[in-house]
């Protein structure tokens, strides 16, 4: 019975997780007004599960950081991963109902200290490893991600300058065949024969595209193309990146390994990309409105270097929040391009971060407490 509720709580979390997390990759699509929120959620959504399935294979580093990584010794009773659900997934539902864009590395890890401490006490807790692996990774990667996308904005805004009046355009062609003995009655078209329609990729300037495809095709700018691409490698690195920490409270409780091991990870990518679609609306308006505005290529930058960071994290098995990476590269987008951001809405954010550590860890430990007791 204790089982079956864990997989059910982690099966939660990790909703709550894509309804928070999906604007993280996508914000800059809307904010940009390259896409419309509802495309740029299945477009998030896709790039994500694909993440998370591929996260199975290659994640192993964080899956064993956010399973023992930071405890003295393993937790034995299953008490304790499912403490650390619900003190994660309190605060994520708090911060999503309310539209704040939270960490959910921050939550896992506040949610397992707080366990530590109730169940286990403070030796429980490998507190050099805790800052080393977690917390200084954390830190540092709001200010990385601000730098970097404060740096290269000028380099990619001057790079794309002379190629962001060309499109890529689907053009599509059809052909109507008319019989020769036809052709001199006033009832040509009568029994003319129409060919399967082809498809031709044309680069050329925007003009021309216009022109090109004004009653059917598809025609995507270069910023917009890129800005596309940089979104789904943002979306599909958190999925590899969210996916094991999450799946980590089943490798705790001993239910992750040999051949259910991936039918788990299936699931919780399905939670999360139904958590995504469904949920994800609230704190995506904060992501791509509140705090600047953008068009596409400012949104192509912040989202190139969000991408770039989370995506070496991921390989270098360093837990990155990809809600801290996002949001500062916006904030850096802002402030370097048009010498501003809404600093209240950053305000409350920042505030958000600060507090979601000891939030899930008062949480977990209440849970956790009262879980011994039972």
């Amino acid at each position: 019975m204790l089982e079956f509720s864990l997989v059910v709580l982690v099966f939660v979390l990790a909703y709550l997780n894509g309804a928070n997390d999906i604007s993280k990759g996508i914000a800059t699509l809307v904010g940009g007004k390259t896409l419309r929120p509802s495309q740029a959620i299945v477009w998030g959504t896709l790039t994500t599960t694909l993440g998370a399935m591929v996260g199975v294979a290659i994640t192993g580093g964080l899956l064993k950081t956010f399973s023992s990584g930071i405890l003295s010794h393993p937790a034995e009773s299953i008490n304790f991963p499912i403490a650390v659900a619900i003190g994660a997934m309190g605060w994520i539902f708090f911060a999503t109902r309310t539209g704040l864009p939270v960490s959910t590395t921050h939550a896992l890890t506040g949610a397992i200290v707080g366990t530590a401490l109730a169940q286990l006490g403070a030796a429980g807790v490998v507190w050099q490893a805790l800052v080393k692996k977690i917390a200084l990774p954390l830190a540092l990667s709001p200010l990385i991600s601000f730098t970097l996308a404060w740096m290269i904005f000028p380099l990619i805004r001057r790079a794309l300058a002379g190629v962001n009046n060309y499109c890529l355009c689907l053009e599509v062609q059809q052909t109507q065949l008319v019989p020769v003995t036809m052709m001199a009655q006033s009832s040509a078209a009568i029994g003319a024969i129409t060919t399967p329609p082809s498809f031709q990729l044309v680069a050329d300037k925007a003009e021309h595209c216009e022109q090109t495809v004004s009653r059917s095709g598809v025609k995507l700018r270069v910023a917009d193309s890129l800005h596309l691409l940089t979104s789904g490698l943002t979306s599909f690195a958190r999925g590899m990146n969210d996916t094991p920490k999450i799946a980590a409270l089943l490798v705790g409780a001993a239910l992750l390994g040999g051949a259910s091991s991936a039918k788990l990870f299936v699931f919780v990518a399905i939670a999360m990309a139904a958590g995504s679609l469904l949920g994800g609306r609230k704190v995506l308006n904060t992501l791509s409105e509140k705090i600047t505005a953008m068009d596409g290529i400012e949104g192509f930058t912040a989202n190139f270097g969000a991408s770039a960071l989370v995506t070496a994290a991921t390989f270098m098995g360093l837990p990155l929040s990809t809600t801290h990476v996002t949001t500062s590269a916006i904030i850096g987008i802002g402030v370097r391009s048009r010498g501003r951001a809404n600093w209240q809405v950053v305000r409350d954010i920042w505030l958000a971060w600060l507090v979601t550590l000891p939030m899930a860890a008062l949480i977990a430990y209440i849970a956790g407490f009262l879980l011994t007791k039972i």
